[in-house]
């Protein structure tokens, strides 16, 4: 039988956080593959970002402990597509749940399966 899985692994800056009560408690974490940019407007800072939900009581307590916007974290977790999550006045059809996040540093390389990305454009190959 084809194992299937739909798993995700990212690697990036929290731009934001919000912590939710209703209609049941979850914490969204707004995650920036790209380092911030100088701007101090909302939304430009990080102008491309990813939103992911903890609903895990315990991650989420350990979340907020730990880490704060501008750190960079590891994160894996799983999305769907089912359903509709209610969203100011529309709504989300694809949710992806972190399930699991380690703080880590933002040098170093990004590699994944064996493959190694280059994370800095300015960077000259060693």
């Amino acid at each position: 039988m084809q194992p299937y899985f739909l798993n995700f692994h990212v690697k990036g800056e929290i731009a934001h956080t919000l912590l939710l009560s209703d209609p049941e408690p979850r914490l969204l974490v707004d995650i920036s593959a790209a380092a911030a940019t100088e701007s101090t407007a909302p939304g430009f800072r990080y102008p491309k970002r990813v939103c992911f939900t903890v609903t895990d009581q315990a991650l989420i307590a350990r979340f907020r402990e730990t880490v704060a916007p501008g750190d960079v974290i590891e994160a894996t977790g799983t999305f769907d597509q089912s359903g509709y999550v209610p969203h100011k006045t529309g709504h989300i059809d694809t949710t992806f749940e972190l399930l699991d996040f380690v703080r880590t540093e933002a040098v170093g390389k990004l590699e994944h399966d064996g493959r190694v990305f280059q994370t800095d454009t300015n960077a000259r190959p060693s």
